[in-house]
Formats: C-alpha cells, structure tokens, sequence
C-alpha cells in the first residue's frame, strides 16, 4: 500500500476522538449493564456528557481533515472503497451519538461543572426517543470501532504501516 502521513491536528484529533469514544463505550455499557453504586453511576455519567459533549465542535473539524486529507491511490479499490465507507460510518455515527446524547437528557447539560447548558427538549416522549436511538447508535458505533481496530491489525499484520502514519 503507498504510504502517506496525516497532518499534526489530524493525528491529534484522531487520538482524543479515539480515548473518548472508547473510554465513553466501556464507562457507559458498564454503567448500563452493571449495577454499580449510585455515586459511581452518576460520577460516569457526568464525566460522559462532559467528555463527549466537547467532541461536537471537534467532529466538523475532524471531518474538514478528513477532506482535506488525500490518501494515495490503492491498487485494490474494492478495499479502498471499503476503507472510505468504514471511515464514513464513523463520522456519520459519532455524529448520531452525540446529536442523540444532548437530545435524550433530561436535565441541564453540566460540562465539567464549569457550565450548564440549557437542554433542548423537554417532552418526555422525545427525549426517550432520543434515548432509544442513542443506545443503538452507541451499539453500532462500538462494532463500528472493534471493525476499524481489526482492520488496522489486519493492515499490520501484512506489514503495513498504518499505526506509524497515525503517529506525531
């Protein structure tokens, strides 16, 4: 495969996108599926919305890299096809899990106890909608994660170097 690097703000917002996402899936299906402390429930959830919160503005900028970037031409197209689509269903998701997690609370947004922002909806029947979509959404964005980590071991594995492109 030809070789390219990404720019500084590209790997930067790659990896904080990367810690999030991941730290968000495993802290939040854990607070879902486990029946932690309420303390603890309510600790995961605030330090969630606030993390996650900050990632809506950074989302444009991470997709204007993305244009902007432009990856050499694979002699396979069949699989770099695959890649931009893979690459598109993450945006597209995270973006889905975001608009989705401000649209489902039901109470002020509260970043990091710094500020409170005012939620948006206040019908009960839309907010669980909104739920609703974003536990699915989270689902299909946690696969969507586990098939880009395997796709980068698979690159790996047949010695490419993906991983050193993605490095500062």
């Amino acid at each position: 495969m030809p070789s390219c690097t990404y720019s500084k703000p590209h790997v930067l917002l790659h990896w904080t996108f990367a810690a999030i996402i991941i730290w968000a899936t495993v802290t939040g299906f854990g607070n879902a599926l486990l029946d932690l402390p309420t303390a603890l429930a309510d600790g995961i959830s605030f330090i969630n919305v606030s993390l996650t919160f900050m990632l809506i503005p950074l989302l444009g900028l991470r997709i204007l890299c993305a244009l902007d970037h432009q990856e050499p031409a694979h002699p396979n197209r069949a699989l770099r096809l695959l890649a931009k689509v893979g690459h598109l269903a993450l945006y597209v998701v995270t973006g889905l899990v975001l608009v989705t997690g401000v649209l489902m609370m039901e109470r002020p947004i509260n970043l990091f106890g710094l500020l409170s922002l005012y939620q948006p909806l206040q019908e009960p029947l839309l907010t669980e909608f909104f739920n609703r979509v974003h536990k699915y959404a989270c689902v299909a964005l946690a696969m969507l994660v586990v098939g880009h980590v395997a796709a980068v071991a698979v690159h790996h594995w047949r010695g490419e170097k993906l991983l050193q492109r993605m490095s500062l």
